[in-house]
């Protein structure tokens, strides 16, 4: 005579399903995303000539953050829309016109082509030495080109917003941005590699 099976192991699977399901969707409902308020958030850049002197100007900074509670940034996405590029060291808003227009030609970011600037965050790791400082790794999509670029940032928590503050160097040359790049020509005629950017970002949760 065949014995019966014993209900308990089917119970058991159920109960465990039912606790990986409900784990899955906590963990799902525990991540916020965070817009970034475009008024209280810019980038600011230099770019330097062969003496060292340059221009420098602001962009703005559009997207959101992923963060899984409490307050731990997963990931995101941000974007520079090149329509926003200002030039703000020039004297007369005709040269920082000039100036503007010749940045969003070919020579540099072609905007007709790419009308923004991407950055795709991967991981922020916490530095065990500083306080509120994490090492920022992810994408930079530029000219339709992407690269990794790593970068220290610090992030605060004030009331309601997550406010992120950073600055590093952008090699122009990595994405192909070859224009004025050979360092044996007359100083007008040579911009350096390095772009200097600093930035303030301040995210709302949504």
């Amino acid at each position: 005579m065949k014995a019966k099976s014993s209900p308990l192991p089917l119970l058991f699977l159920l109960i465990l399903t039912s606790c990986m399901l409900v784990s899955s969707c906590q963990k799902d409902h525990n991540i916020q995303h965070y817009i970034i308020d475009e008024s209280a958030s810019a980038m600011e850049w230099k770019g330097y000539l062969k003496d060292g002197s340059g221009n420098n100007g602001t962009i703005k900074i559009t997207g959101q953050l992923l963060v899984a509670e409490p307050y731990e940034i997963i990931g995101g996405q941000i974007s520079l829309p090149l329509s926003s590029l200002v030039n703000i060291n020039l004297p007369t808003d005709e040269l920082k016109q000039q100036l503007i227009h010749h940045l969003q030609s070919q020579d540099f970011f072609d905007m007709a082509a790419y009308p923004e600037i991407g950055y795709k965050i991967t991981s922020l790791i916490p530095d065990k030495n500083i306080a509120h400082t994490y090492q920022a790794s992810g994408d930079l999509t530029l000219l339709g080109k992407t690269k990794p670029v790593n970068f220290p940032v610090q992030i605060k928590l004030q009331e309601n917003q997550l406010i992120v503050t950073g600055e590093t160097s952008i090699d122009r040359t990595i994405w192909g941005m070859d224009y004025a790049s050979d360092e044996n020509a007359a100083n007008g005629m040579y911009i350096r590699p390095g772009i200097d950017v600093q930035f303030k970002l301040v995210a709302l949760k949504k």
